[in-house]
């Protein structure tokens, strides 16, 4: 008989992390606990990937980190670490594809944004991001044991084995992979001799996903676009995050008695997640304010991860598509002198849909060119006519602008395609 375990994934991502766990006798994705409550950040499935160090007590960690309060009482001497996820693999600046020359006048390839945003990507002196990394993960680890798993399971954690499973994007290279390794065990991880850990990537973990749901009859569950997927069908799995974006497709190989894939396309990939969108965003102001302000202190406060001004833009960012609004006055915190032809009056700065359209739509071409090149290798192999499901899913994935444009260039196809935005991904 095999001996029952707790599974656990971590999802380690760019911009925020996340939990979900189960025990091993459980079943399926009704009886998975997923994390849902963080320290300071309220009921959310995600905590941010943030951290802040400290002289002489331990650092703060996800919400905690760049909460206001704190930076008040740290007197802004500690800032905010964020992104450093993506330096544990800095090769891959490029994803192949390059985008459109942007509409402001800049009109940099978000090839250079690329590169100079990683290079932008602060770390502590004298660590190195796989360090950073194993102090977040360290964080997790401890409130993941004590706040979660002793709570969940008092009388059985100590003598039950843990399966460790983190997710990493597809484009990984085997030196990331072996640092997101290194970096989970030295965080405590595996510390207990029972425990084991293992690596699958991002859009992998969401192909399962998809697979249980069909496999429990529980489409409906993830999907109201479609109602399940047959045999010989394909679905390319695109998951959008803060920093990659990956893909990999699957056939439905067998229906009964359980539900079988096989890979289609192998996974594929690109850095153009959802916070290049705050690069392009800090290329703009620079624009607007002058390239002059780029190293004043003013300015680097403004844009550090946790400043008021980048939460607004986050949640301006979030809502696009799906609000009516179509401006927004940005409060720039600083004495700056009046532009009206740059949109900056009384120290505010004017900012647009069309502004924002700008910033979005490198990004998501960008995607939409790595979807049609899983979707093309599919159509010359299979022999099905039903055109493949694309499920967008991940932080990303959420936004009703990626949605909207991936369906309306989905809808254009022959034959169209359906884009699945599942509920619960």
């Amino acid at each position: 008989m095999e001996r029952q375990r707790l599974i656990v994934a971590v999802d380690f991502g760019t911009t925020y992390s996340g939990v979900a766990f189960c025990h091993s006798t459980q079943d399926g994705l009704r009886d998975s606990e997923v994390v849902s409550t963080w320290v300071n950040n309220g009921v959310a499935p995600k905590t941010p990937t943030e951290i802040r160090y400290f002289d002489g007590k331990d650092p703060l960690w996800g919400a905690e980190a760049s909460l206001p309060c704190e930076r008040r009482q740290a007197k802004d001497t500690a800032p905010v670490y964020s992104r450093f996820k993506l330096l544990l693999d800095p090769t891959i600046y490029s994803g192949v594809y390059e985008s459109r020359p942007k509409p402001w006048s800049v009109r940099r390839r978000l090839e250079d944004l690329r590169i100079e945003d990683s290079a932008s990507i602060k770390l502590p002196p004298l660590k190195s991001a796989i360090d950073v990394s194993s102090d977040y993960l360290k964080l997790l680890y401890k409130d993941l044991m004590e706040n979660r798993l002793r709570k969940r399971y008092p009388d059985t954690l100590d003598i039950t084995p843990i399966e460790f499973v983190f997710t990493i994007p597809a484009i990984w290279s085997h030196k990331a992979q072996e640092g997101t390794r290194y970096a989970a065990k030295a965080a405590g991880f595996c510390s207990r001799t029972s425990d084991t850990l293992s690596l699958v990537s991002e859009p992998e973990a969401a192909a399962m996903f998809v697979l249980q749901a069909m496999r429990e009859k529980n489409f409906s569950r993830i999907s109201a676009q479609k109602t399940t997927l047959k045999r010989g069908e394909n679905f390319v799995i695109c998951d959008c995050g803060g920093g990659t974006v990956d893909l990999i497709s699957y056939e439905v190989e067998e229906e009964y008695p359980k539900f079988m894939l096989k890979e289609s396309v192998m996974g594929t990939g690109a850095k153009c997640g959802s916070s290049y969108i705050d690069a392009a965003f800090k290329d703009f102001l620079l624009e607007k304010l002058g390239p002059g302000c780029k190293d004043e202190g003013w300015f680097q406060k403004l844009i550090e991860s946790g400043s008021t001004f980048m939460r607004t833009f986050d949640s301006i960012k979030r809502s696009f598509g799906q609000t009516t609004n179509d401006i927004w006055f940005l409060e720039l915190g600083a004495e700056v002198p009046d532009n009206e032809e740059a949109g900056i009056v009384d120290n505010e700065l004017e900012f647009n849909a069309n502004d924002l359209k700008a910033l979005f739509d490198p990004i998501v071409d960008n995607i939409i060119q790595l979807i049609r090149d899983q979707v093309k290798i599919i159509q010359s192999k299979q022999t099905s006519e039903a055109a493949p499901t694309i499920f967008l899913v991940g932080g990303f994935g959420e936004s009703q602008y990626l949605y909207k444009r991936m369906v309306e260039w989905a809808g254009q196809q022959n034959p169209p395609l359906v884009v699945v935005n599942p509920t619960e991904s």
